[in-house]
């Protein structure tokens, strides 16, 4: 292979992170307001309003719903205040907190509590609502009738408070034509996942309610590997969701950290260098990254990881940019970029 001279590497690592500047984010899915939220403050306790919104943000950014009630995590709680970066009253009653998002990972990671990162899992949501008198539809990105927009805001707020992404379809001709309320319903998978097709969500949430029984209903997770089944609450359902990300993705510090050289071939272009590079400097798992060399269309990465190599493995399949290279040079890792 023909090995570049470490200047012109240094160059080419400049000229990408030149690009990584005006390219903006690689992800679509990178969850925005993690690091915020809006609490009730009762009797005018900020003491303790600072604490329940460092409550909620605790709970999405570790992936643990139980998290506040962790002896670990109490002192982290009591203190809430010293995290905030900002905040605000839009209400007498109300406490909007913005906290740093950097000293609480670090926090965490010290404590060995579970990290989940802003790149998540796109979930994509067909639910079908039985509403009675003949009233039968799925939730669609535009829905406009009361029932059905009070029951997108509610699931879209199910999700943001545990920070994990969603999509509606379009519920177009072509949706229809593929997943109408029927196929929803019967909990027809393969037309549902046909229909899913389009969107390119990491997985498909099916949810069939009735106005009947309020907000309980049966719900399926469409995933590659195969499906699961529950019953239960649209809430419930999301949380549940949330749970098994976080369990895949969410990385535990142990205070140790290794190097890895990781090899990505392909790459055509500057902006392919920045593409990658901006990719992996946002996976939770890494803590440093430089380019240790280059090798005609691919380049070494030298990474320094927490957490375990398979965790890191199954962020960079999330991402859908890099694929596995069976022929590479014999980096620990080798991949491809995705075309």
């Amino acid at each position: 292979m023909r090995r570049f001279h470490p200047v012109f590497s240094l160059l080419i690592l400049a000229l990408a992170l030149a690009a990584m500047l005006a390219c903006g984010p690689a992800r679509a899915d990178r969850v925005q307001g993690l690091y915020e939220a809006e609490v009730p403050m009762v009797d005018e306790d900020r003491e303790a309003a600072f604490g329940a919104a460092l409550g909620e943000v605790l709970v999405r950014i570790t992936g643990r719903r139980d998290i506040a009630t962790r002896a670990e995590a109490g002192a982290l709680l009591a203190d809430a205040a010293a995290y905030a970066q900002q905040f605000r009253q839009p209400a007498p009653d109300r406490l909007w907190v913005a906290f740093d998002g950097a000293a609480l990972e670090s926090e965490l990671a010290r404590l060995e509590l579970p990290v989940w990162g802003a790149d998540r899992p796109v979930t994509l949501l067909w639910v079908a609502m039985d509403a009675g008198g003949g009233r039968r539809f799925v939730v669609a990105s535009g829905a406009e009738q009361p029932l059905e927009a009070e029951l997108r805001i509610a699931l879209q707020d199910a999700a943001r408070q545990r920070g994990i992404p969603i999509m509606f379809p379009l519920m177009d001709a072509e949706d229809r034509a593929r997943a109408s309320f029927a196929e929803v319903w019967g909990g027809f998978e393969d037309s549902i996942r046909e229909a899913s097709r389009r969107y390119g969500a990491d997985a498909v949430l099916v949810g069939r309610l009735s106005a009947a029984d309020g907000d309980f209903g049966r719900w399926t997770l469409l995933e590659d590997g195969g499906a699961q089944r529950w019953t239960g609450g649209a809430a419930e359902s999301l949380g549940r969701v949330a749970d098994l990300f976080a369990g895949r993705f969410a990385v535990v510090s142990s205070g140790a950290s290794r190097p890895v050289l990781v090899e990505v071939a392909g790459l055509g272009s500057v902006e392919d260098y920045a593409r990658v590079m901006l990719f992996l400097e946002q996976l939770t798992a890494v803590q440093a990254l430089s380019l240790e060399r280059l090798d005609g269309d691919a380049a070494i990465f030298r990474l320094v990881l927490q957490g375990s190599t398979e965790a890191f493995a199954e962020s960079v399949a999330l991402g859908r940019l890099l694929e596995r290279n069976l022929a590479g040079s014999g980096a620990e890792l080798s991949y491809r970029v995705a075309r």
